[in-house]
């Protein structure tokens, strides 16, 4: 079954045909579906649904348009040294874009309000270019000249 309606696909399809310039790879951190039923010790316990649910909204997602990739890669498998070397904290975890540190991330299933984020993301990585408002990005520009580390935090409601 699939989590995006034929009309919410169709939508996509178009939103992506005129917002989608460049090619976006997307990695999806996960862990597979045999190693969340297990529990180990020293290993925190993930909600399978949300890993379950991640990766079939964005398989889906990037079926939508050729401009799309994805890679899921699990963090306890075959994903274990590229999470460790961009400092990926929890699952899922999707990064967008071939930054090799990963810059543009979001932790935590893409689901309801968080949906929009990951799409506006998506379109701005392809656009190759910040989705401000002019007078934002003139500020931004002339005001901050060091790295900045910044962080969203989100409650489900």
């Amino acid at each position: 079954m699939s989590l995006l309606s034929e009309q919410d696909h169709k939508i996509l399809e178009d939103r992506f045909e005129t917002s989608l310039v460049n090619d976006v790879s997307v990695r999806l951190f996960t862990q597979s579906v045999a190693r969340s039923l297990l529990t180990i010790p020293g290993q925190q316990a993930q909600d399978n649904e949300s890993l379950k649910v991640t990766q079939e909204l964005l398989e889906e997602l990037v079926e939508i348009s050729p401009k799309l990739s994805l890679q899921v890669l699990d963090v306890n498998g075959d994903g274990a040294e590229a999470a460790r070397n961009i400092g990926i904290e929890q699952i899922p975890a999707i990064v967008l874009g071939d930054d090799p540190k990963g810059r543009v991330r979001f932790y935590g299933a893409p689901v309801g309000n968080e949906f929009p984020t990951i799409l506006t993301g998506i379109e701005s990585i392809s656009q190759q270019a910040p989705m401000l408002q002019d007078y934002v990005l003139v500020a931004a520009q002339q005001y901050i000249d060091e790295p900045v580390h910044l962080r969203v935090f989100v409650t489900p409601t």
